[in-house]
């Protein structure tokens, strides 16, 4: 029994990173409210499904509107905590929300700065490959733009853009 355990605690996890607007939610510009969030299709039933299948999901996302002015960072951390907290309502799992505030055009001098941490570079990433022995044949990346797409390959993780129902590209991930 204790060798089981043991072996459970050293086994590998595979970690789905998502990024979020465009992705789990329709890119309207700068989301500063959770009420702002819709999400898009199969969302939740996929997220769901990652959840059962006992995946890990780290959402990472750039956060720009923090550097241009466009809301506060309390403001970026109180939308997370009603996301996770309504995700988990719906029986989800989020492992962690990764985010990078930075932009080099940023009117907001403490951010205004060309970041590692910003994607297509995935220093976000390789924080999570450092806490979590990963399965990275298995691991994947959805993303809706070419940025996230650099971070992923750079990252040795398989990559996908979002497609049009999320739940139905979950599976297809799922089954390959």
């Amino acid at each position: 029994m204790i060798l089981k355990k043991i072996r459970k605690k050293r086994k590998k996890k595979i970690i789905a990173f998502l990024d979020r607007d465009g992705v789990i939610n329709y890119d309207k510009g700068y989301i500063s409210s959770f009420s702002n969030i819709k999400f898009r299709p199969g969302v939740i039933k996929g997220l769901q499904l990652l959840t059962k299948k006992k995946h890990l999901i780290y959402i990472i996302t750039n956060q720009a509107g923090i550097a241009k002015g466009h809301f506060k960072l309390k403001e970026l951390l109180l939308l997370n905590k009603k996301l996770i907290s309504f995700l988990k309502n719906k029986k989800i799992k989020i492992n962690g929300i990764k985010f990078c505030p930075h932009h080099p055009r940023g009117l907001i001098k403490r951010y205004s700065i060309n970041c590692k941490c910003r994607k297509p570079n995935n220093f976000l990433i390789k924080q999570v490959f450092k806490k979590i022995k990963i399965d990275k044949k298995n691991s994947f990346m959805i993303g809706d733009r070419k940025k996230d797409k650099i971070a992923a390959f750079k990252s040795g993780l398989r990559f996908q853009y979002a497609k049009n129902n999320f739940y139905y590209q979950i599976k297809d991930i799922l089954n390959k």
